[in-house]
């Protein structure tokens, strides 16, 4: 589950006029001129026409330059189109005018989280709280901003003082929730996570089916609901082994593009589309209710590893030359369709060029595992004759295990391919940076659901180059062992 910020809604100002309204004066057309765009602007902005409401946004300031609204509302624009480092400038310039706007800091802090500046953003924070202290709004954005910058338990006192002023708040108890299990928590987190249920779109469960509540499931068929992450989908896929074994046939909720390798784990039954017919089932899970259901601890995930197979259709060879000591396997964005394009950037995504310090090693052979946009860094930086783009033929998540299999090691960032690899028991190098997923919990090098992961972690602020050498001084010592 991805945090979600919460930017201040584009709003009217409570007082635009300078004048005393006498006449048509050109300080009152000027006025009048930019209450016309601001207004304009919001319409566009409130109906997604990002680019249309920043340009009348910008014809607002013309006519009225110290208006510290339009500021901040053109930076919340600026921001959700993909521009922080515009939207922080912004921010700023309304700052400067209202120097004590809590929902202002509360913004510039977002934007500077985008930017990955997290000391920034977390000071932008804390001055939020401090003319905010009572806005759970603020207080829950400071706590994902502590949480990112390793300040775990500050974070979690910031999301318990929201909640204890907006006890419905559910996203801010669903990340109160994270939290816990970060830290290990995790009987108190998964019970508090099931209110992720109160926010809108996120029940996933089907209404005419009964929910499962832990009771014996011998010669039943349960229905796990996917939730939306394919990562988590191949973490928890290992449950149905559980399942299974106490008598249930289980049916497996998924998108198209997982089908394939989820059909072929000998403990699924059957797969089914998001939003298709579910016929012939007794009782329905939640994804992540799984762990809650089953009392699973750090100490007790079920420790089989494979639990995925590689499907037999459909599997291309990778072309490894036979002097190549090291087959690896490559992937420098999270989410499975790539890196974003538009938007507030993916947390923990990189560049190709963060991994720069690896491609030159000698007896290694690379093959990208990337999709979508981040797979055009290799030409944009000239590797194409150093890198092989395997990505190209991944069509989904079973194209991908059938890759990984014939690799000698993954080396990714937080994404598909480490859960992929992971589950097929194929040594991965996980780069981390700070904040991460729960599922990696705090400082640990290695992962209670993986026993073939490395993980390597940044420090807050810490560039990815200082990490990427750290993997490239174990890789040549793996070179150098044989």
């Amino acid at each position: 589950m991805k945090p979600m910020t919460s930017s201040e809604k584009p709003k009217t100002p409570a007082n635009t006029s300078e004048t005393d309204g006498a006449g048509d004066s050109p300080a009152n057309t000027r006025t009048g001129e930019a209450r016309r765009h601001y207004d304009m602007a919001l319409e566009h902005h409130r109906a997604g026409r990002l680019d249309v409401a920043i340009k009348e946004y910008a014809q607002a300031l013309r006519f009225q330059p110290n208006s510290a609204d339009t500021y901040n509302n053109l930076g919340v624009a600026l921001r959700s189109a993909g521009r922080p480092e515009a939207a922080v400038a912004c921010y700023r310039r309304s700052l400067a005018l209202r120097n004590a706007a809590a929902g202002v800091y509360t913004n510039l802090g977002n934007a500077l989280r985008d930017l990955g500046d997290t000391a920034k953003a977390v000071e932008a924070h804390r001055r939020a709280v401090k003319h905010g202290p009572k806005s759970p709004k603020a207080l829950y954005n400071a706590g994902l901003a502590f949480r990112e910058g390793g300040h775990t338990k500050v974070a979690l006192e910031h999301f318990a003082r929201a909640i204890k002023l907006e006890p419905t708040y559910a996203q801010c108890r669903v990340e109160h929730a994270l939290t816990l299990l970060q830290m290990g928590e995790w009987q108190r987190g998964f019970k508090e996570l099931e209110i992720r249920f109160a926010i809108n779109g996120r029940d996933p469960r089907r209404k005419d089916i009964e929910t499962w509540n832990g009771s014996a499931l011998k010669g039943r068929t349960i229905l796990i609901n996917y939730e939306g992450d394919e990562g988590t989908a191949i973490q928890f896929s290992r449950f149905a082994a559980v399942l299974k074994r106490g008598g249930a046939k289980v049916v497996m909720e998924c998108p198209p593009h997982m089908a394939h390798l989820l059909s072929a784990s000998p403990d699924i039954e059957e797969t089914i589309a998001l939003g298709a017919p579910a016929t012939n089932i007794d009782v329905q899970v939640p994804l992540l209710s799984l762990p809650a259901r089953l009392g699973t601890t750090i100490d007790t995930i079920p420790e089989e590893v494979p639990y995925l197979n590689v499907p037999k259709v459909g599997v291309s060879t990778l072309d490894i030359h036979p002097e190549t000591r090291l087959a690896i396997g490559m992937a420098w964005s999270g989410n499975w369709q790539g890196r974003a394009t538009k938007g507030p950037k993916h947390h923990g995504d990189m560049v190709l060029d963060d991994m720069a310090e690896l491609i030159g090693i000698p007896e290694i052979q690379i093959f990208s595992l990337e999709r979508g946009a981040g797979a055009g860094d290799i030409a944009r930086l000239g590797l194409q004759p150093l890198i092989d783009q395997a990505g190209q033929s991944v069509m989904d998540t079973g194209d991908m295990a059938a890759a990984i299999n014939q690799l000698d090691l993954v080396i990714c960032t937080d994404s598909v391919a480490a859960h992929v690899a992971g589950a097929l028991g194929k040594p991965v190098w996980m780069i981390l940076d700070s904040g991460a997923n729960w599922s990696w919990l705090l400082e640990h090098e290695h992962s209670p659901w993986y026993p073939s992961m490395r993980i390597f972690r940044s420090q807050p602020d810490e560039p990815w180059s200082t990490t990427i050498s750290q993997v490239r001084k174990e890789l040549m010592a793996v070179l150098k062992g044989g």
